[in-house]
């Protein structure tokens, strides 16, 4: 391996051998290193890695090509993705945590160099953008493959039924084609019919499907109609059943009435009851719900239950001469253990409770979520939710479930529930996406979105437009340019530094003209007297001295005060450190100018001001994380695990110098970019991804809570493709 050339200070070198070149952003290697070591690969896994080559394309259109994955970020100089570097504790660098994926530097002091002000007062920028196709955009003329306006409409929706496609007729319970039907009778004819809702877990065989036609007959004869619906034989043929499934939901609209059939043992003491157990089983499918919401408005529901326990020949007789009465749609919302939620929706449908769009389409992804179906496809929860709204794009056997669900959500008018449900905080980066949770608590329709999610990507990924992003430096603190009020004070001392070098030599050359020569004075025949000249001398001298001997104190007068305005920086560390040494490292003394984020993250913690100055004491301010025992055992958890940075959470902190904030945080991996796409509860929800450059996304590691002035220091980004979990993660 080639050693590095440059020459470079001894005492700006890190603890893995990288040092930063003076008046640049460069970081380079003065020592050996061995790669694969500090990534944690062994040599076989390195040969490994080696075998495919992975690309990719910056936003200048440059290519960079390697054979293995690592850590890398944009740089925020020319946008190419340079190897990541992160500057961690003392405590961090000596922890058995080794087998990490990202390089790790010994935090440092910035080179105390004047600089001009960078990037324009605003935060280092994001330098990216998306070059690949959408699986599926919102303005479907971005799509790959192209085509007319004309033909969008039958690409993108399925039309509703007015009527199913095929039907039981009760006179002979035989299966008929509804329009061939119609041809022949007329199509005036009203054909009305009943719809038998059950599970497979109770009837599967060939005798069992013969007692739901029987089941179905006797019901639409009770009902006074010719015709009864039965999923297991009016969903077609096989080229057809695909099609059909995701059209139950018409079949519910357009039911005379629904009856339920139930079949098991009951015992005997349960006889002529309501069957909780075989209703609770029943109602656990997918399905269930929207047929229960989207029964015929004031209708009670006939329960048919036939019982195991009695003979074969016996069972269907008993259940058609003794059904269960007419029984209230709002005694099944107590079967079910959902907190409430499907009898809020039952109140929706029945008129009582009006839901907006973004509490209907979030409720009753909830309730379906925690349902179970035989997986048809990865997408069957949003499928079965596609009945319950007016838009419903067609059906692809090939997405995952977050696909078919960004579909859903981009089709219809839901409120931007894609955009809020980006900027919410999984109670863990392994959640799946579909929990609609989030650590602080906070709805869906709390959350105000400020970017647009404007297409689909492969892999779980969204494309976000109207961001705003800005880069985290890892690598090491750089000098931060702060600006202080101008006072009185601080003009007077400024001018006594800048005139203290003249006083001083001044009185120097006064002192050396008028003292006399060695030897007497040659020119005794001028008459002069030079006492003036020593004494102006020796006052000029005089306050230089004085000044020189105050000049540490008068540097802290103009430099140390009140910071109004200090340059934006975000500022990445791995592990903690007090606030105090940051500050310390950051600006050379500690002068309290940083503070803790009072509720940034889930691990930030606030109190009372503890000072006897106030009274009646209502100030909040934050407060060190470590204050929390759960968080301190959860930081030396982190210093003495052995884990890989992928299977666990690290600890990092987040150093914001526009805002004067200290944010401890838990990631998986060191997200170097800051993107804010939303604001909830007086702040911004600010998403901190990683980059995944073999793949050109953005991953989401963790959401912290901004300060909304920082908002406006942050420049726009072009399209991003956003990742909703972290790399390793499912869903």
């Amino acid at each position: 391996m080639p050693m590095q050339a440059y020459p470079i200070q001894r005492k700006q070198v890190g603890a893995q051998g990288y040092a930063e070149l003076p008046g640049s952003e460069q970081v380079v290697q003065y020592k050996k290193t061995d790669a694969r070591a500090s990534r944690g690969l062994g040599r076989d896994e390195e040969i490994g890695l080696q075998r495919n080559i992975f690309h990719h394309r910056d936003f200048m259109k440059r290519d960079f090509s390697q054979g293995h994955r690592d850590d890398r970020y944009l740089s925020p100089k020319d946008g190419r993705p340079e190897k990541l570097i992160v500057q961690s504790t003392v405590s961090q660098l000596g922890s058995r945590r080794a087998r990490v994926t990202w390089d790790r530097a010994k935090l440092l002091s910035p080179i105390p160099i004047t600089t001009t002000p960078r990037n324009n007062g605003m935060y280092g920028p994001l330098l990216y953008k998306d070059w690949k196709y959408p699986y599926e955009a919102r303005n479907r003329f971005e799509n790959r493959d192209q085509h007319t306006a004309s033909d969008y409409t039958n690409l993108t929706r399925i039309e509703r039924l007015s009527e199913p496609k095929y039907l039981c007729l009760a006179d002979g319970m035989r299966k008929i084609n509804v329009a061939q039907w119609r041809k022949g009778h007329g199509t005036d004819t009203a054909l009305k019919y009943v719809m038998v809702s059950y599970t497979g877990q109770h009837f599967r065989t060939d005798e069992d499907k013969m007692q739901l036609h029987a089941i179905g007959k006797h019901a639409a004869e009770v009902a006074g109609v010719r015709a009864y619906w039965l999923g297991c034989s009016c969903l077609g043929g096989k080229d057809e059943v695909e099609e059909n499934v995701w059209r139950i939901n018409d079949v519910i609209r357009g039911a005379f009435r629904i009856v339920i059939a139930v079949a098991g043992p009951v015992e005997q003491r349960m006889k002529g009851q309501l069957p909780e157990s075989l209703l609770r089983e029943w109602s656990t499918r997918v399905w269930i719900l929207p047929e229960l919401l989207l029964t015929p408005a004031k209708e009670d529901i006939q329960i048919y239950t036939i019982d195991r326990n009695v003979h074969p020949d016996q069972q269907i007789q008993d259940c058609l001469a003794k059904p269960l009465g007419q029984v209230s749609l709002r005694l099944f919302t107590q079967l079910w253990q959902d907190d409430g939620d499907s009898g809020q929706l039952v109140d929706h449908y029945q008129g009582s409770v009006i839901l907006s769009r973004l509490e209907l389409v979030s409720l009753a992804f909830r309730c379906l979520s925690a349902r179970h179906t035989t997986q048809y496809a990865s997408g069957d929860l949003s499928y079965a939710l596609m009945g319950l709204l007016r838009q419903r794009p067609h059906a692809k056997i090939s997405d995952s479930a977050f696909q078919a669900f960004a579909r859903l959500s981009l089709a219809n008018d839901s409120d931007l529930l894609l955009e809020r449900l980006v900027c919410m905080l999984p109670p863990s980066p392994f959640t799946p996406w579909d929990s609609l949770e989030d650590q602080w608590g906070a709805n869906l329709w709390d959350i105000n979105p400020k970017a647009q999610v404007c297409g689909i990507g492969a892999n779980n990924t969204i494309i976000l437009d109207g961001a705003r992003a800005a880069h985290i430096r890892w690598k090491s603190f750089k000098k931060v340019l702060v600006r202080n009020n101008q006072t009185a004070k601080r003009f007077l001392t400024r001018l006594a530094l800048i005139f203290v070098s003249p006083l001083f030599i001044s009185g120097i050359v006064l002192l050396a003209i008028s003292a006399d020569p060695p030897g007497g004075n040659r020119f005794s025949d001028i008459s002069y007297s030079s006492t003036p000249l020593k004494v102006f001398g020796g006052v000029l001298l005089a306050l230089a001295l004085c000044v020189l001997l105050v000049s540490p104190k008068l540097i802290d007068w103009l430099y140390v005060g009140k910071v109004w305005q200090a340059e934006p920086w975000f500022f990445g560390i791995e592990g903690y450190m007090p606030i105090a040494e940051i500050e310390k490292k950051l600006f050379g003394l500690n002068k309290n100018r940083l503070s803790w984020s009072a509720a940034s993250s889930p691990l930030s913690r606030h109190g009372l001001l503890a000072s006897n100055i106030h009274h009646n004491n209502n100030i909040c301010e934050g407060l060190d994380p470590t204050t929390d025992p759960d968080t301190l055992a959860r930081i030396n958890k982190c210093r003495t695990s052995s884990s890989t940075g992928g299977e666990e959470q690290n600890i990092f902190t987040l150093v914001d110098t526009y805002t004067m904030t200290v944010t401890l945080f838990a990631a998986v991996r060191p997200p170097t970019a800051v993107i804010v796409c939303g604001e909830e509860g007086g702040m911004q929800r600010a998403l901190l991804c990683s980059y995944e450059w073999t793949e050109g996304v953005f991953c989401k590691e963790t959401v912290v809570r901004m300060e909304t002035r920082a908002f406006w220091r942050i420049s726009p980004v072009a399209r991003v493709r956003l990742a909703m979990g972290v790399r390793g993660a499912g869903g």
